[in-house]
């Protein structure tokens, strides 16, 4: 039992030490070298230079049917990135990538009525 005890309170007080260390540290890393950090500043990233959207035709899908949407890039250019957007809720996105200067989106009408869907593609 008295070694037990012993044990106990040498772990509670090399517990307390590195407790009081770890805090000490923490303050003096808190204050630094004392050289004060300076403010922070605004950054301006540069734009992006894929350009902007060029929206495609709109698809009209019949509810319960699957589609596609294109868009086209401009002669001379090529896609960047692209996406698609629909009229309803009920259109679930199935694919979305480049064709050659091309973005093509499909996707699956979920609900009764004809909802519509829209491709577009950044180019550059």
């Amino acid at each position: 039992m008295a070694i037990r005890r012993k044990t106990a309170g040498v772990v509670a007080a090399v517990v307390a030490s590195v407790g009081l260390a770890t805090a000490a540290s923490a303050a003096t890393a808190a204050s630094g070298s004392g050289t004060p950090k300076p403010a922070p500043r605004a950054v301006k990233a540069s734009a992006a230079t894929a350009g902007t959207p060029v929206f495609g035709t709109a698809a009209q899908l019949a509810g319960g049917s699957t589609g596609s949407a294109y868009a086209y890039c401009p002669s001379g250019t090529a896609p960047t990135g692209g996406g698609g957007s629909t009229s309803a809720w009920d259109i679930f996105l199935t694919d979305s990538y480049a064709s050659g200067s091309s973005w093509v989106v499909r996707g699956k009408n979920t609900g009764t009525g004809t909802e519509s869907l829209t491709a577009f593609v950044l180019c550059q």
